[in-house]
Formats: C-alpha cells, sequence, structure tokens
C-alpha cells in the first residue's frame, strides 16, 4: 500500500497514518513517511495518548490495518475513538468485534451468504440484536461489508517496478524467462515442468508443522491427507516435473523431504527442489521461472499470490471454506489479475478448483499438457494452456484491476463518502463499489 497514501485526492479525503511500529528504514516505509499528508510514528505511545491524539485529529474513520496479526493495537479500536472503523488489508477475516463497522472486501473473498442477517454496529444494542438469532447459525461476518470490484487486494507493483517494464514485449519477456530458469536451475532438462509454492512451509498444513520439528516417521499415518501429500501425487503423476519450495524455515527442508519419501518413494522425493529466500525484488522476478504456481488451500498465498501473478505465473487455488477468508484470498486476487473478457473468465474457472479431487485433477492436466520447444536462436517457447493462460496475463498486468492502485484509491474515498453520510444518517448496511 506505499502509494496509496499519496495517491489520495485531498479535496475527497485526508490521510493522518499513525504507525504503531518503529521504523524499519524500508524504501516502503520512507515512501509512506514522504507522500502521507500527516505521518505520526506513534510506536512507543501509550493507548491512552494515542486515543487522545486520534479524537484531537478529529479523525472521521480510522482504518485498522492490523487486525489480529503481531504488534496490533486493538485497544484502540475498542475505546472508540472514531465514529466509524474500518478493518482493511491486514487480518484475512472478520475481527469479530463491535467495534468494526466495516471490512473491505469482495464477493469471492467473503461470500454473501457467510454474513450475519443483523449487521448495524453503531450502538451498543447493535451487539444485543440478532433478528435471527437461536435460529440461524451460518453466518461468520458481523461487520459490514465494502465489496469492491474485481478484488479487495491493494497492490503496489505497476507503481513501484521501473518505468522500462511498460516497454518489453512478450518475446523478450520469454527469452528473459528463459534465461533466469537457466541462471536458477542449470541442471533441469529443457522440458522439465517447474510448479512451485513461495510460501512460508506452515501454509502447507498446520499439522506438518511437526514435521518440521523432527517427527518421527512412526507418527506420519496418524496425519490426515494434506496439501503436501496432494502435491507428491500431482509428482507422482507428472513424471517430467518439480516442485520449488523455499527454505522457509531451513529446518524444513529435510523434514519434507524424509516425509516425501517415507509418503511417496525415493524417486517422486527427490524432485522437490529447494532455495533460499531472496529479497523481494529478486524474489518477484524469478517468480516468472515457475510454470505452474500450486496455492495452499487452508491458509492462500496473499501478498505472494499477487508477486506471482505480477510476474504472469498462472496461479492455482482451491477457495476451501465459504466462511473462511484467509482460503478464499488468492482466488480474490487471481480474478482481479484476470481481463473481465470471456477470455479471463475461461482462465478463472479452470485456475480456481472447487474440491480437492479437482485441484489435483487441474494441476495435473495443466502440467502435462505444457510443452517446450527451443527456438533456432536456443531459448524454450512454451506451448499449451499453462503457456496461454501465462501470455493472457502478461497481456493483462497493466489494465486489470489488481495492479490498478489509482482506481483502488479513489474506490475507497467512495466507500469513505458513503459510510459517512450513512453514519450521519444513523444507517448501516453494505456499500457495493
Amino acid at each position: 500500500m506505499q502509494s496509496v497514501f499519496g495517491f489520495h485526492n485531498p479535496s475527497r479525503a485526508r490521510a493522518i497514518c499513525y504507525a504503531i511500529t518503529a521504523s524499519d528504514r524500508s524504501v516502503h516505509r520512507q515512501q509512506i513517511e514522504r507522500e502521507a499528508p500527516v505521518f505520526r510514528d506513534v510506536s512507543s505511545w501509550p493507548a491512552d495518548k494515542l486515543v487522545e491524539q486520534i479524537i484531537k485529529d478529529e479523525i472521521h474513520i480510522l482504518v485498522n490495518l492490523n487486525g489480529y496479526t503481531r504488534g496490533a493495537r486493538n485497544e484502540i479500536f475498542a475505546a472508540r475513538p472514531a465514529p466509524v472503523q474500518m478493518s482493511f488489508m491486514g487480518f484475512a477475516g472478520t475481527l469479530g468485534a463491535e467495534w468494526c463497522d466495516y471490512i473491505l472486501a469482495d464477493s469471492t473473498a467473503i461470500p454473501p451468504e457467510t454474513l450475519r442477517p443483523w449487521r448495524g454496529n453503531f450502538k451498543i444494542t447493535d451487539v444485543f440484536k440478532d433478528d435471527t438469532e437461536g435460529e440461524e447459525e451460518d453466518w461468520m461476518y458481523s461487520e459490514n461489508i465494502i465489496y469492491c470490484r474485481d478484488t479487495f487486494f491493494c497492490c503496489d507493483h505497476a507503481q513501484s517496478c521501473d518505468a522500462s517494464e511498460r516497454s518489453v514485449t512478450w518475446e523478450q519477456e520469454q527469452r528473459r524467462r528463459w534465461k533466469m530458469r537457466k541462471e536458477l536451475f542449470p541442471a533441469l532438462s529443457d522440458d522439465t515442468i517447474i510448479m512451485g509454492n513461495f510460501n512460508e512451509l506452515y501454509k502447507v498444513r498446520p499439522s506438518l508443522i511437526q514435521l518440521f520439528t523432527g517427527v518421527s516417521l512412526t507418527d506420519l499415518d496418524q496425519i490426515e491427507p494434506t496439501t503436501f501429500r496432494t502435491w507428491l501425487r500431482i509428482l507422482a503423476q507428472v513424471p517430467k516435473a518439480v516442485i520449488w519450495l523455499l527454505r522457509f524455515p531451513e529446518l524444513g527442508e529435510a523434514n519434507l523431504r524424509r516425509t516425501a519419501k517415507a509418503w511417496a518413494g525415493e524417486e517422486v522425493a527427490s524432485r522437490l527442489i529447494f532455495t533460499d529466500v531472496a529479497p523481494k525484488s529478486q524474489h518477484i522476478s524469478r517468480a516468472r521461472v515457475c510454470d505452474l504456481f500450486l496455492d495452499t488451500p487452508e491458509c492462500n498465498a496473499h501478498t505472494t499470490a499477487a508477486d506471482v501473478l505480477w510476474s504472469s505465473t498462472p496461479l492455482l487455488t482451491l477457495p476451501r471454506y465459504p466462511y473462511k477468508m484467509c482460503s478464499r484470498m488468492a482466488a480474490s486476487i487471481l480474478k482481479g489479475a484476470l481481463p473481465k473478457s470471456n477470455e479471463g473468465q475461461e482462465a478463472a474457472a479452470e485456475l480456481i478448483a472447487a474440491s480437492e479431487e479437482e485441484y489435483e485433477q487441474r494441476a495435473v492436466e495443466l502440467a502435462t499438457g505444457l510443452s517446450y520447444t527451443m527456438s533456432a536462436d536456443g531459448y524454450g517457447q512454451g506451448d499449451g494452456r499453462l503457456a496461454d493462460i501465462r501470455k493472457l496475463l502478461w497481456e493483462s498486468k497493466w489494465h486489470c484491476g489488481l495492479f490498478d492502485t489509482k482506481r483502488w484509491v479513489n474506490d475507497v474515498e467512495t466507500a469513505y463518502e458513503q459510510a459517512w453520510q450513512r453514519w450521519v444518517a444513523g444507517e448501516g448496511g453494505d456499500i457495493y463499489l
């Protein structure tokens, strides 16, 4: 979100940033400090002082960018220093609290059927009122929803990348991609299909955290089928494929290799490849080497998904739970990266699976359908559905909703205006942008 605060139209919104963590001196932090109309480092402030400052600043709408994550200051929001309070980006799910009035989302990330029938949150009596209490228990979200176009996710890649990227042709990108592949994996044959995942390894499946610390092989049969087991089945069905993972944490590599050998045999286990975590810019650049990103259904890739799609790499995901936003994030982000054309909708239908079985089947079909032929000057040219989708993502990256930060800011300003007007009128309800 580093460009968001500088993009605000001062006639519509004045952004005051309260930084609750000390500066890490990153370029992202420095840009926000430079471009925000008002920037306050409140990382060392006690709660009462910060609450008083927010009231003094006469904040109309207070936005929570942390939710229930490390370093959050939710006690500030519980004190209700602003008339309207919202949750954006930082936490993928409901805060389940009367002090959060709105959450930014879209109909993919938060299906309407997961909403509480009564969602006022503006009066203390709203906390105790539910028109269907005792009858309906399927709802999850208590907040009013700000439904964004395409995707609610905000990504800054189009603004922060080198300006020369806009002039790169598709042919130049293919050559650049093949050159990077050879530099990164010189031992792989030209016909190898590279599937991968760049999440922290805990997202493979929470139960596999046990494996990272050295669970005995006699315990492995007690673990239920997992995303990792699904990946091994995919590898077994695509003999020319490898799965590329990060040493994140490093202890995970040895234990996952041992687990793969126990579950799928030596040959399949040998086709897991690990590399070290790279700096952000390098990570985004080398993501293009991957032919297909295999998302983790339990807890999706979030920022990583946006990074992968910026590199034009197709992403296969499974929004496993209707009520669990973190398992639906990648589907939302993917829809934002694809064009709204019939071709884009077809690609989304192929890359968003409806079940575990379909996820596995789609991965196998897409991987086996990809092949490479060598050009006269020695670079691999992809052929197959994955290659077609990659080109589609490449062609839409400068025009799609996911990377259009200026449009996102304009939409959010509209949401601010509507939310404030409703508060003044004593009304609630969802907002559709």
